[in-house]
């Protein structure tokens, strides 16, 4: 067989271009897709977050132990401690009375008769409601404590001024007492005592020849004991 001068030459084009497709082949292989790692084109793809088109919502819960978490639809969780202070309660700096307790405050006294034998007119402002919260004495007490006189009240004082409503106490009453067997000049003290938190109160200070101002320097267990001396109350009328 005969072959021509130009038949080696068409081999070794062949062979080239079949090499060349080959390589071509092996890199097009070797090169990742542009969505492989997602699985999906960008048109299947959902956003979140965006504006008007949030998939994202919160709820807020708030427990007994003052915590509160945030948690949305993803999952993540945001707590938060808050400290919750309530209403104001505490000891009035002015009058010493102990303000979220039943309260009994002396808020005047003036005094008539003579020395010795004198009457004391006593007014009390106080968180009466009815026979189970109510002020039940006024009391003298000398500057030692040792109780000089009391005036024991057999009734609560909600009709005073027209309200028996718990959450707005303020019942203001006058009563006098006496005889209080005590000398001009000799300064004594006047509190008064509720039923069911016994002293807690503004108390007054002065003499029954001067006048009578707010004492608020003495301790919350001054003469504490005399609580318990005669006379008592014999029950409450109304």
């Amino acid at each position: 067989m005969t072959h021509s001068a130009d038949q080696p030459r068409q081999l070794l084009r062949t062979a080239c271009a079949r090499l060349s497709a080959g390589l071509v082949l092996l890199v097009l292989t070797a090169t990742p897709s542009c969505d492989s790692s997602s699985g999906q084109d960008d048109s299947d793809a959902t956003e979140t977050g965006g504006a008007g088109a949030s998939a994202s919502t919160s709820t807020g819960t708030a427990t007994g132990s003052g915590t509160s978490s945030e948690t949305d639809v993803g999952g993540s969780t945001e707590t938060e401690t808050v400290t919750h202070t309530g209403p104001d309660t505490g000891t009035d700096s002015d009058t010493g009375t102990v303000t979220d307790r039943p309260y009994a405050n002396v808020v005047a006294v003036s005094v008539s008769g003579a020395s010795g034998d004198y009457t004391f007119d006593v007014s009390v402002e106080s968180a009466d409601i009815d026979c189970n919260q109510y002020t039940n004495w006024w009391e003298v007490l000398r500057s030692d404590g040792s109780l000089a006189f009391r005036r024991i009240l057999e009734h609560c004082h909600t009709d005073e001024n027209g309200t028996s409503d718990p959450d707005a106490p303020g019942n203001t009453f006058t009563r006098d007492g006496g005889p209080v067997p005590v000398l001009a000049d000799e300064v004594v003290i006047v509190r008064a005592h509720m039923s069911n938190e016994g002293y807690n109160g503004q108390v007054m200070r002065g003499s029954a020849s001067g006048s009578f101002t707010v004492a608020t320097d003495l301790a919350p267990d001054f003469a504490a004991d005399v609580e318990t001396a005669s006379p008592q109350p014999d029950g409450c009328l109304f």
